[in-house]
């Protein structure tokens, strides 16, 4: 069992959420009536030994335009002994929502998720000046983006599930229904990834070569629509 440190940060905002959750009403994410909702998720990823925070907020100005999100995020991975071997932290600054129900093959689950809402915007991140090797997400073999040090600009998407749901099959072939039912484990919950697009390029399952989007996505350990 590795043992990680935690930051002073990690266990201020740890602290902070449940004492949100105790004095807050936690409504689902955009719920009726709300027109901005704040979101923090907190958590471990265990796919490539990490630690994760994301802050965010998405906003409905209710002007016909899209909703606006922001997004602040940190990510540290750790070696086998649980020293610290890498570190990438970032804003997304002006997304803007494309569509709520955007759908994707996750090579993690190896299931279809349905009904995402897909940002995508400008932002700026840092990491540490380390050149890291490791195969993200247990599939695609990469090296980790080197900034040295020094935060600059990027493309950024933002996909958040609120529901969790999924298909066993490719809902763009077969549409969601009696032959390709929407799913929902319960041990999976609504969930956010913040990631920076930085020119690395992979394969898909399906022979799609595709940009891979590096940053960390967690379990929502909150989200109030106010």
């Amino acid at each position: 069992m590795i043992v990680k440190k935690k930051s002073k940060l990690t266990k201020t905002l740890i602290a902070a959420s449940f004492l949100i959750a105790i004095i807050a009403i936690v409504t689902p994410v955009m719920a009726a009536g709300s027109n901005r909702v704040l979101f923090l998720a907190i958590g471990d990823d265990l796919d490539i030994n990490a630690t994760n925070l994301i802050i965010g907020t998405i906003k409905d100005d209710g002007d016909g335009e899209p909703p606006s999100a922001k997004a602040v995020f940190h990510q540290r991975i750790y070696d086998e002994s649980g020293k610290k071997v890498y570190a990438m932290m970032g804003i997304l600054k002006d997304g803007l929502l494309q569509m709520k129900h955007y759908s994707f093959f996750c090579p993690i689950f190896q299931v279809w998720f349905i009904n995402v809402w897909l940002v995508m915007g400008m932002g700026m991140f840092k990491t540490t000046d380390t050149n890291l090797d490791l195969v993200y997400r247990n599939w695609f073999p990469i090296t980790m983006p080197n900034t040295e040090g020094k935060f600059v600009p990027a493309p950024m998407l933002m996909m958040l599930s609120p529901t969790a749901e999924y298909c066993l099959l490719d809902p763009s072939i077969i549409p969601p229904g009696p032959d390709n039912p929407v799913l929902i484990d319960p041990e999976l919950h609504a969930w956010v990834l913040v990631a920076v697009l930085c020119g690395i390029m992979v394969e898909t399952p399906m022979g799609e070569t595709v940009e891979l989007p590096i940053g960390p996505v967690s379990y929502l350990t909150l989200s109030i629509g106010i």
